[in-house]
């Protein structure tokens, strides 16, 4: 008997069917369908719609085997970077491996789901690996740079006071700036010193629950008492601006920079909201605090993420160590003369 055999669709003509603008239109519909956050619907759209620009320009289907690998390797070694911000000028060439990272995985993603809906019959993502990161560097607060940057609001205003406590909790809790500018009055207990932090207003979208001192309790009763906030007014923003409308991060930042050109002490690290969460988390772990504490404090998905801290806390390790010898505490003092030691 005479075996038949069915013809497939070449690549070619699965290119030629492959329309990427309307793929990534139909996948960010699905991710708003399945309630995914805002800030990380955006981040995919941002991504996929540079990679659309890339292929549209070079009159690239998206579904070419190494349409994915040209656009790698326009981005690690061609793109100038910032040259999409009209107002960020910048004559850097390529971008960095973290960033390419996230890109390999967010489209690696994309055409996994436009796979299974039978969209695509590959995956070109998968033919580029994850570049090599260099671990990341950050800045930190000195304590004098903080002190200088909490005496630098006049507390006597509404706004000076506002930014104060904000600077309060940051320093004390290691929020970030959107879950802090989010918080309203049932999210704060102050009997019991702690702030659940609501799915929805963290990055992880988990929910997690942050304590802090009796010091920032005693900061917060006095904004919410001075703007009048009521305790059982559980919907109501802490953070407003002088016209009562909610008080956004970006705005903060800018306040920040102000407080900061006008401190008695120069500021030598960035002056930004997230340098006091990198100044909150190497304290805590100075201080004694134990690393997976800190990850949930931070909320962290696993402790690789906080390793960071750990690792720069422990830079001074020599100097504490000196400072908390055992054998040290016991013996006398010493002082070295002409080579020798001698003990009094």
């Amino acid at each position: 008997m005479r075996k038949f055999e069915f013809k497939r669709k070449t690549s070619t003509e699965t290119q030629r069917q492959f329309n990427l603008a309307q793929t990534i239109e139909k996948y960010l519909d699905t991710k708003r369908l399945e309630k995914r956050s805002e800030r990380t619907v955006k981040t995919y759209e941002q991504t996929l719609r540079h990679f659309e620009g890339f292929c549209k320009e070079r009159s690239l289907t998206g579904a070419e085997n190494d349409c994915f690998t040209d656009y790698v390797r326009y981005m690690t070694f061609e793109k100038t970077k910032w040259d999409d911000h009209p107002t960020s000028i910048s004559t850097t060439v390529g971008i960095s491996a973290r960033s390419v990272n996230n890109i390999i995985r967010v489209t690696r993603i994309f055409y996994n789901w436009s796979i299974t809906r039978k969209l695509i019959g590959h995956n070109p993502a998968m033919a580029v690996g994850y570049q090599t990161e260099e671990e990341s560097a950050f800045e930190v607060f000195t304590d004098d740079e903080i002190r200088a940057l909490l005496n630098a609001p006049n507390q006597r205003t509404y706004t000076g006071l506002r930014d104060y406590v904000m600077m309060v909790l940051l320093v004390d809790c290691g929020l970030r700036v959107g879950e802090l500018t989010a918080l309203t009055r049932g999210d704060v207990d102050l009997p019991y010193r702690q702030i659940a932090l609501r799915a929805e207003t963290t990055k992880g979208r988990k929910a997690r629950i942050i304590p802090f001192s009796p010091t920032t309790a005693e900061a917060l009763r006095g904004l919410l008492d001075y703007i009048g906030i009521d305790d059982d007014a559980d919907d109501e923003f802490i953070f407003l601006t002088q016209y009562g409308e909610r008080y956004y991060g970006d705005t903060f930042a800018k306040m920040l920079k102000n407080y900061a050109a006008r401190s008695v002490v120069r500021i030598k690290a960035r002056v930004s909201p997230h340098t006091f969460r990198h100044y909150f988390a190497v304290k805590f772990l100075r201080n004694g605090g134990d690393p997976f504490a800190l990850m949930k404090i931070l909320g962290h998905a696993d402790i690789s993420m906080t390793q960071k801290y750990v690792r720069y806390a422990k830079g001074e390790v020599k100097e504490i160590h000196d400072k908390a010898s055992p054998i040290e505490s016991l013996m006398p003092a010493r002082n070295k003369r002409k080579g020798s030691v001698k003990f009094r």
